[in-house]
């Protein structure tokens, strides 16, 4: 600051110099004495330069920041652990956790908590997926001071249950004993149990002599729905066979599924026997002809063909194909031999027909893919030219149809596993042969409903005897048709249903719920299930039931079992301390009174009667505020119909008589010539400053007797000339009251 500017020019200039004289040496300040210290109030001695006490900062922390759990099945509950933390230099109470969407929730905190310095504390934050999608929210703790902790972010995703397989038999399948030469076959089913279709896309077979036959893939199977196929057991000899099923889907846990498989072939021999005989022939000159034969007995079987009754060399198998024929060939008979071990059995003859070479066969119209609705038949047409007679075999996926041998072909009744497969034909004369083009069947699904229950299990928990809780159970319909539900019904004691009324229909992709209920009479578990008749193909359906009847029991916690309020100055007021009274059984809790005793101490937040639900709580505040010094004891008394009442909860505190606080301050003398000094006081470090000297302090000392408990102040001073000019300030000291 500068000095005044009136008078001479010399005078100015004069002045000029004592101020930079002035501001040249700064004062030394020392702050030597504080008047009094916490209980006593004798002096004590507190240095320029020695460290202020810290002031009182609340801060949480919650670990941590964020909280993914990952995707969980629509209906399912997960949780995980998250942690706050005192990271301040003093105690809080944790009031509130705020969590901003209804899918996430916290359990595990009884609040208000208390939290000293460097502790924490761990609760559970859980995430009900409710919703198919993503979800998203954040956690956030508060305390009764104001002080919260950062965001939390919190985020999952409901999604739908995934396909799963199913297998019955579920691990092994034994086809018992078989004799030898014949043939014994074991049937497996595939279930979908999950919520999405489920793909098959290979089954197959290792061992010999195991096979499987039955069910074409790839095969999509819907929730809820099943197929079958079989596995066919040949021993070829007196032995214990085994081996396994593979089958592969895209179930995401279990892509591919072994089943083990087993058989015991018998030893009994039997005699060959033709059980298919060779059949004629008719070919073009220059074709060749195949003759076939099959026959059952015990293996091994041997064959020898003959023709016009003279046994052919090298032709020893089960069929036999001529060299090219010519039209001396015609009229030519062929047969087999067969023999094993018990005998010999000669087939029938089979007679060759050799043509002179005609034309071939064309395809005149090609046959036109089909669609058509599950259970409806579709018709493929081809028209050829060629040589007469034509002769005609349809195919199915490139396999031949069992006596689909005419000019068009007509399928039987549809399913969707048949939507996609391909028929062609294949069109034959003595001159040759011709395959038409593939025509694709596409069968679409007929409207149909489909019921689906969230959950199919509901387990009640604990419940007490004689107090009716509830759940809701899920009806939706999946299907292509209108679900209509004409029964529902409740087994098992104690468990009911309503919350509807029958017939109960069910729009496509719509859903309904019933309320179901239990109402335990006894103690002990109880079982059951809901079972719903429904014009779905899967109906009826059903949920299982379960929970269990428990006592009631009345029991009241009380934290903390005691309060203690030390040393509090007379005709002043501790700060308030809580009683939490929670009601930690499972009924009702009726406290009829609550009573204060001691001098000094009150108490809010205690009406009574009250009831406290299960969990409920109810906080008492008191204070102590003593009039005497001295020792003051007293209690809460709590009575209720819970066990052990009265509760009691003893207090204790101590008066003690107020003490009077004062900082000393002495500083250095300034080196040029001073009229007297200022003091200046402020409560944050660096200023604003006030001045409390009323007039200039001629000594170098100062007592300020102006300070309250529980501040910190921040000290500096100045020198003033006898022209009134004023030094800038000096260095800064701090004084912490007690």
């Amino acid at each position: 600051m500068t000095g005044s500017q009136a008078g001479s020019g010399n005078r100015t200039r004069l002045s000029s110099r004592k101020i930079r004289s002035l501001q040249q040496y700064d004062l030394l300040f020392l702050l030597v004495a504080l008047a009094a210290t916490v209980l006593s109030g004798c002096s004590g001695i507190v240095t320029a330069g020695s460290k202020s006490q810290p002031a009182s900062q609340a801060a949480i922390q919650v670990t941590p920041s964020s909280v993914n759990f990952g995707s969980i099945v629509d209906g399912k509950k997960i949780s995980q652990t998250v942690s706050v933390a005192n990271t301040g230099n003093t105690s809080v109470n944790i009031s509130q956790v705020n969590v901003s969407s209804s899918q996430f929730s916290v359990s595990g905190l009884t609040m208000p908590l208390s939290l000293p310095v460097g502790q924490s504390s761990s609760f559970q934050v859980w995430f009900n997926a409710t919703a198919m999608g993503n979800a998203t929210g954040t956690l956030t703790v508060h305390t009764d001071t104001g002080v919260t902790s950062e965001q939390v972010a919190l985020a999952g995703t409901a999604t739908t249950a995934p396909q799963q397989i199913g297998l019955t038999p579920a691990t092994s399948l034994n086809i018992g004993s078989v004799t030898v030469g014949t043939t014994a076959k074991g049937t497996v089913t595939i279930s979908n149990v999950g919520g999405s279709n489920l793909t098959i896309s290979s089954i197959s077979a290792s061992g010999n002599p195991f096979t499987v036959s039955g069910l074409t893939t790839p095969s999509s199977i819907a929730p809820s729905a099943n197929s079958s196929f079989n596995v066919t057991y040949s021993p070829t000899a007196s032995v214990t066979s085994t081996g396994s099923v593979t089958i592969t889907s895209d179930d995401p846990l279990t892509p591919i599924s072994v089943l083990s498989v087993s058989g015991t072939g018998t030893a009994t021999t039997i005699a060959p026997t033709i059980t298919t005989q060779p059949a004629g022939q008719t070919v073009t000159a220059g074709q060749t002809a195949t003759f076939a034969v099959v026959a059952s007995g015990t293996a091994p079987l041997s064959y020898q063909w003959q023709k016009n009754g003279v046994n052919i060399v090298g032709a020893t198998a089960a069929s036999y194909t001529t060299p090219a024929t010519t039209t001396s060939d015609s009229g030519s008979t062929f047969s087999v031999v067969v023999s094993n071990t018990a005998g010999t059995v000669t087939s029938s003859t089979a007679t060759l027909t050799v043509n002179p070479a005609p034309v071939l066969p064309t395809i005149t119209t090609q046959p036109a893919s089909q669609t058509v609705t599950a259970g409806q038949t579709a018709t493929f047409t081809v028209a050829a030219s060629g040589a007469a007679p034509l002769s005609y075999q349809w195919r199915k996926n490139g396999v031949n149809i069992s006596g689909a041998t005419a000019a068009s072909y007509t399928t039987p009744a549809a399913t969707t596993t048949d939507s996609g497969s391909t028929f062609a034909v294949v069109v034959t004369n003595t001159a040759g042969t011709v395959t038409s083009s593939a025509a694709t069947l596409t069968v679409n699904p007929a409207p149909a409903p489909a019921i689906q229950l969230n959950p199919t299990s509901i387990n009640f928990g604990n419940a007490v005897v004689g107090v009716n809780l509830s759940q809701v159970l899920i009806i939706k319909n999946t299907g292509t048709a209108t679900l209509t539900i004409s029964q529902v019904t409740a087994t098992g004691s104690g468990f009911s249903v309503g919350g509807f009324s029958l017939p109960l229909n069910v729009s496509v992709g719509q859903q309904t719920t019933i309320t179901v209920g239990f109402l335990p009479t006894v103690v002990g578990s109880a079982s059951g299930s809901i079972s719903i008749v429904s014009n779905a193909p899967t109906s009826p359906s059903s949920a299982s039931l379960g929970g269990t009847g428990i006592a009631a029991t009345f029991i009241l916690s009380i934290s903390p079992t005691s309060l203690s309020f030390g040393n509090v100055t007379t005709d002043t007021s501790s700060t308030a301390q809580s009683v939490i009274i929670t009601n930690t059984g499972n009924s009702n809790v009726v406290i009829s009174q609550i009573a204060l005793s001691g001098a000094g101490y009150t108490m809010t937040g205690g009406s009574a009667p009250v009831t406290l639900t299960p969990l409920q709580t109810l906080t008492l505040s008191v204070q102590f505020g003593p009039t005497v010094a001295g020792a003051v004891s007293g209690n809460v008394s709590i009575v209720s119909n819970a066990a052990g009442s009265p509760a009691t909860v003893p207090l204790t505190g101590t008066g003690v008589a107020p003490v009077q606080h004062s900082v000393a301050l002495t500083w250095n003398a300034s080196t040029s010539t001073v009229a007297g000094y200022n003091v200046y006081r402020g409560t944050v470090s660096g200023g604003p400053y006030t001045k409390i000297n009323s007039s200039l302090v001629a000594s170098l000392g100062y007592t300020d007797s102006a300070v309250q408990s529980g501040t910190t102040y921040y000290y500096v001073t100045t020198a003033v000339d006898s022209s009134g000019n004023e030094s800038v300030f000096s260095n800064e000291v701090s004084a912490t009251i007690p």
